[in-house]
């Protein structure tokens, strides 16, 4: 990449190392190596995730692991000159962060999980070597949340984005279009701006490629700003047209272009490698600066032994503290759930035959059954309940679903149900079925048998209570279709939630005031 422009105002002077054991260099890489060893349920979602041909947005994720490998040992001589100063309690916080980490796992929070993944490798580091060590070491470590899924934040602002900036497209180039959420219509037929669709991956490979330029020409803070912008304008840009041109195909084509009916995945990278050149030529353009760095001695040999040894075992030691403490937690309890329950005035419970089926994936325990009443008509009852949770078997994961194969859900809105002199929160949901018709669902957690929100810090505190033993965790649903409409529905799911909520809820605050 061309350095034209760049105007450089400091250098680095790297001393000489001496022949030996790059102690530095086997702290860093063995940090790497214990971290997808210890955390390894953490690093097989991650596999999982760089490997999913399906979503498709953090795949470049082994080529941003090969950046943080080639940067390391790129830099190798230059940390051997590292003088070793590991702080004297640097175990403790690598330990609680070890423990932040089971916390997260126990409460099945990937992106929590994830996060701290680099966090962790760098402060592992810093426990071992020191922190002129963390510091050289902090970029190559943290380069990896180029493919972790934090990015997911961004997804649906990009979304939207995209969706308003090609009907602004298709109007100007003539094509009659109207939009429905984030469903563009024009007369030959509809495109979904879904999720796959906002350019997310365009954008975090962009950036990511910005930054690693900006680091690797050793660039100031306002020229890496500048590359940012520059790369990531550049990468929506990308997106925009890839969209407005499938839109376009489809408009010439009556829907039968290949971009529309068979693929336009690889099409967008086409795309993107044409905007990359754009990208490095404008880039060599830009006036750019570069930073000043201090210069480092070489290492002192009463900094580099001494106490290193025994800091390096004690990081060891505290990495594996998480892990260690899975090992040895309780587990949930076997006991057998409460069998659904036999309601006055109801007839049932029954096996459920009709075709909503929640999605509750791994569940210790579920159930699916119908109660009928002449008054009220046919009610359902789900139930999914977890004895522990984890990643992957947790009641908010991504591929969870109270809507089922067969339903998909329009919206949703919080509610307070009356249950006895007390009121539980529930959530009502409005679902349609592939043939139009119409169901609400009514739902709700609970935690040891107390209706909970499961929102981010319930989450949290289930994964600190997990650690002395995990406490059952459920999904209640109950449903009932819009016949002869919604409002009846939702009166019959209030009479029906009043009798089956105190027995299906038996440690709830029902009866609270």
């Amino acid at each position: 990449m061309s350095n034209t422009n760049r105007a450089p105002v400091g250098g680095t002077a790297v001393a000489i190392p001496k022949a030996g054991v790059n102690t530095p260099l086997l702290i860093v890489s063995g940090v790497l190596v214990l971290c997808a060893l210890l955390f390894w349920p953490t690093s097989q979602e991650i596999a999982q995730l760089w490997g999913d041909t399906v979503r498709r947005r953090y795949t470049h994720g082994w080529a941003a692991l090969a950046v943080t490998v080639g940067l390391l040992w790129r830099d190798r001589r230059r940390l051997a000159t590292v003088p070793l100063q590991p702080p004297r309690w640097g175990w403790l916080l690598l330990a609680a962060g070890s423990l932040a980490w089971l916390v997260g796992h126990n409460a099945g929070l990937l992106a929590l999980t994830t996060l701290f993944m680099p966090l962790l490798a760098l402060t592992a580091t810093w426990a071992a070597g020191g922190w002129t060590l963390a510091r050289l070491a902090a970029f190559p470590l943290l380069f990896l949340y180029f493919a972790l899924p934090l990015w997911e934040l961004l997804n649906e602002p990009l979304q939207v984005l995209t969706a308003v900036v090609n009907l602004w497209l298709t109007r100007l180039a003539g094509i009659p279009v109207f939009m429905d959420g984030n469903v563009i219509h024009i007369p030959e037929g509809w495109f979904e701006i879904a999720g796959g669709c906002s350019g997310l991956h365009f954008f975090v490979v962009a950036l990511a490629i910005a930054t690693l330029h900006a680091h690797i020409d050793r660039d100031d803070a306002r020229s890496r700003a500048m590359l940012l912008a520059l790369a990531a304008g550049l990468a929506l840009l990308t997106n925009w047209i890839r969209v407005f041109i499938i839109i376009v195909a489809g408009h010439l084509s009556d829907m039968q272009h290949f971009l529309v009916k068979v693929d336009h995945y690889y099409f967008g990278w086409v795309l993107f490698a044409f905007v990359l050149v754009g990208y490095v030529y404008l880039a060599g353009r830009l006036p750019r600066r570069a930073r000043v760095e201090r210069p480092m001695g070489p290492a002192s040999a009463t900094e580099s032994s001494g106490r290193t040894g025994a800091a390096i075992a004690l990081a060891i030691a505290a990495l594996a503290a998480g892990p260690a403490w899975s090992l040895v937690q309780p587990r949930g309890s076997a006991a057998a759930a409460a069998p659904p329950p036999v309601l006055a005035g109801w007839s049932g419970p029954e096996s459920s035959l009709g075709d909503w089926r929640p999605v509750f994936a791994n569940a210790d325990d579920e159930l699916l059954v119908e109660y009928f009443s002449d008054a009220a008509g046919a009610v359902a009852i789900y139930r999914a309940l977890y004895r522990s949770q984890r990643q992957g078997k947790e009641l908010r994961g991504y591929d969870n679903t109270l809507a089922g194969a067969h339903y998909r859900e329009l919206g949703s809105e919080a509610r307070e149900m009356r249950v006895g002199s007390g009121a539980i929160p529930v959530i009502e949901h409005r679902l349609e079925s592939l043939d139009g018709r119409k169901r609400l669902v009514l739902s709700l957690f609970t935690v040891a048998g107390e209706p909970t929100a499961m929102r981010l810090r319930d989450q949290v505190a289930y994964g600190v209570r997990s650690l002395v033993g995990p406490p059952p965790a459920s999904v209640v649903a109950l449903s009932a279709e819009c016949k002869p409409d919604c409002d009846r529905a939702r009166s019959a799911l209030g009479a029906f939630a009043a009798e089956a909520l105190p027995a299906l809820l038996p440690e709830s605050h029902a009866e609270a005031e």
